[in-house]
């Protein structure tokens, strides 16, 4: 076939110059599109590139392409020919080879590819321009909200950046653009299942697979969708009184001394869950770690014995599965046995450390989970899901239901109560009423790479992770704090002379921002300040890691 390509296509002065390249023309220039043409040799290939947010759709006028999409977590190759058209999707790369001796292709930017825009935008600061702007005191055309609009993209913190490496998340994902298109076209609530039908059913089908990574058996696998991690532990908390003293839900706490306990490097999600629900915060006990930043087994027992003899009532212990700054695991399986000793509810706060389920590398951080009553998970993170997408999932079917239905509401839920068939609609199981299509965001990705190419991911990650430290190994001046266990990769910078080493740290960090080279995070320990990056970038390679780190060594 391309024999036959080759004698039909190619111009014999292109033969005879044998020109292993391609030509790109721009036919039509806007700011709302633009239009190339690209003449191609045999061989010639485009380099794997991205348009940024512009939709680039490739019309085949002659010849044989292999075009290769890289989406983060997967990569799709295909073969084109003559008279067909594709699609890259905005937030993807992608690469073109041209199989045949020779071939032409028309190339439609939508909006035009803005050259030389500066890649990283890391200043916190909004222009006196666009505070002006932002006033709501009189109305505008739309062509003028458009410009606005534009400008605070433009003076928005850069997150699609693999340098921006400040929280737990980083870099955007076509998958995750093409379900936003979705849930605002639907503009649709999951409150009740004739109100978003098929996207009901995807909250149920992306927390009944979550379960079964977990370990849990079929029937036995529940949860719901919930605004952020944090809430999702609220959610822990509650369940687990429900499912203790489900009489509270109607009298009150009446004095009660409930005690929760979790590590001392837990989320400050939980102190807050402790105020909110009306335990108080001196509720939350807070247990010693080792020298790896576990929580303690030891240390928990004594706690709960102690609180017990005072008078206290163990409700819940709370393990973390990937801790905030140092990114470890707590003994998950140790801590499951304390829970059955002394009959106390069990929550893994697996937030940021949840991927480790999917992951090959990892199966041993996450060992025990199967056990756990609840698990706190967010596909916002690592796995790229819009902001935000956390899911509370508990291993008994009916606490949501007991825990959050209240009477009041037959003019919104109609079923037929005596079915007991509360997925019917599921705003029963939360707190919400409305509640937008968030897992979708989460299917689509996973439904692009399945369920091994989110844990091939992973592990890339931290292959990168490894590349790194071993670079690192190289570098006198760059400190370890740990030895990471996660993608949580913590070190302190050495200052250049007559500089301190306790601050120095966060410095680099103030200088890395000033200079909109990137924005990583810091945290303290008893020897001073230290640089926290975060791995999470779908498109991360060593070479972004190794680039912050010679900035930082530079910075003075």
């Amino acid at each position: 076939m391309q024999d036959q390509l080759k004698e039909q296509l190619e111009p014999k002065t292109i033969r005879d110059q044998k020109i292993m390249t391609y030509d790109r023309t721009v036919i039509h220039q806007t700011d709302s599109f633009e239009i190339v043409s690209v003449v191609w040799n045999s061989n010639s290939i485009s380099k794997n590139h991205s348009h940024g947010y512009s939709q680039c759709m490739v019309h085949i006028e002659s010849g044989v392409f292999e075009n290769t999409t890289d989406l983060g977590f997967t990569t799709e190759k295909k073969i084109y020919e003559a008279g067909q058209v594709f699609n890259t999707p905005p937030g993807a790369k992608h690469e073109m080879r041209c199989l045949s001796a020779y071939g032409k292709t028309l190339h439609v930017y939508t909006p035009k590819i803005v050259e030389n825009v500066e890649p990283n935008t890391f200043k916190v600061s909004v222009s006196n321009e666009l505070k002006s702007d932002l006033l709501l005191s009189k109305a505008t055309d739309i062509e003028s909200v458009k410009k606005i609009l534009d400008q605070i993209v433009k003076q928005s913190i850069t997150t699609d950046s693999p340098y921006f490496m400040n929280q737990l998340f980083s870099g955007v994902l076509p998958q995750m653009l093409m379900a936003e298109e979705v849930i605002a076209k639907t503009k649709t609530t999951l409150a009740t299942r004739e109100a978003s039908p098929a996207l009901s059913v995807i909250e149920s089908e992306v927390i009944d697979s979550l379960g079964q990574i977990i370990g849990w058996p079929k029937g036995q696998r529940d949860g719901v969708s919930v605004p952020g991690g944090s809430a999702a532990n609220f959610m822990a908390l509650h369940c687990a009184r429900q499912k203790m003293f489900p009489e509270i839900k109607k009298t009150g706490l009446t004095g009660q001394k409930f005690k929760i306990f979790v590590s001392c490097e837990a989320h400050y999600s939980f102190k807050k869950a402790c105020m909110a629900l009306g335990f108080g915060t001196e509720s939350l006990i807070s247990v010693d770690a080792d020298i790896h930043g576990r929580m303690c087994s030891k240390s928990l027992e004594k706690n709960i014995i102690e609180q017990k003899n005072n008078g206290g009532i163990p409700l819940i212990i709370c393990a973390t599965a990937g801790t905030t700054v140092l990114g470890t695991f707590d003994p998950i399986l140790e801590l499951s046995e304390i829970c059955k000793k002394y009959s106390l509810w069990l929550h893994v706060d697996a937030a940021w450390g949840g991927p480790a389920l999917f992951s090959k590398k990892l199966s041993q951080q996450i060992l025990g989970i199967e056990k756990a009553n609840s698990v706190t998970f967010d596909a916002h993170k690592l796995f790229g899901a819009s902001l935000t997408c956390s899911f509370f999932l508990t291993q008994h079917p009916n606490i949501l239901l007991e825990a959050n239905d209240v009477s009041g509401a037959d003019y919104l839920f109609h079923e037929n109560s005596e079915t007991n068939n509360y997925e019917i609609d599921r705003g029963k199981l939360s707190w919400q009423c409305g509640r937008k299509a968030d897992a979708l965001s989460f299917w689509t990705i996973w439904k692009s790479a399945g369920t091994d190419g989110l844990g091939q991911f992973v592990d890339r990650l931290l292959d990168v992770r490894d590349e790194t430290l071993n670079w690192i190994q190289t570098q006198p001046r760059l400190q370890l704090v740990a030895d990471p266990v996660y993608l949580n990769l913590c070190l302190r910078v050495v200052p250049p002379a007559n500089k301190d080493i306790k601050d120095w740290s966060r410095a680099v960090r103030e200088i890395l921002k000033e200079k909109n080279q990137a924005m990583v995070n810091y945290s303290t320990n008893e020897q001073g300040h230290f640089l926290r990056l975060i791995l999470a970038h779908p498109f991360l390679q060593f070479k972004d890691v190794k680039q912050i780190l010679e900035w930082a060594l530079d910075a003075e």
